[in-house]
């Protein structure tokens, strides 16, 4: 990704908003498990793995194409 800069607030709950753009190539989707913290005086987010990519569950997850699948909706993809 080309670097690229944003100015963005923390409103009052203490939120900020990723720029669509820095969401689509880092591939952040709705409901993405992202993983918080800071580094030398630098807060880093970054996608955390280990969560379903479909329902963002966390338990019971199988790896497949560098992307985990719960075994739930395992199930469900193996019943189509």
């Amino acid at each position: 990704m080309k670097a690229a800069g944003y100015l963005v607030r923390v409103d009052e709950l203490g939120r900020i908003v990723i720029p669509v753009r820095v969401r689509r190539a880092l591939d952040f989707d709705k409901g993405a498990c992202l993983e918080l913290f800071t580094e030398d005086n630098t807060l880093v987010i970054r996608k955390y793995g280990s969560c379903c990519t479909f329902c963002h569950s966390d338990e019971e997850l199988t790896e497949h194409m560098d992307k985990f699948i719960c075994a739930s909706c395992l199930q469900k993809l193996m019943a189509k």
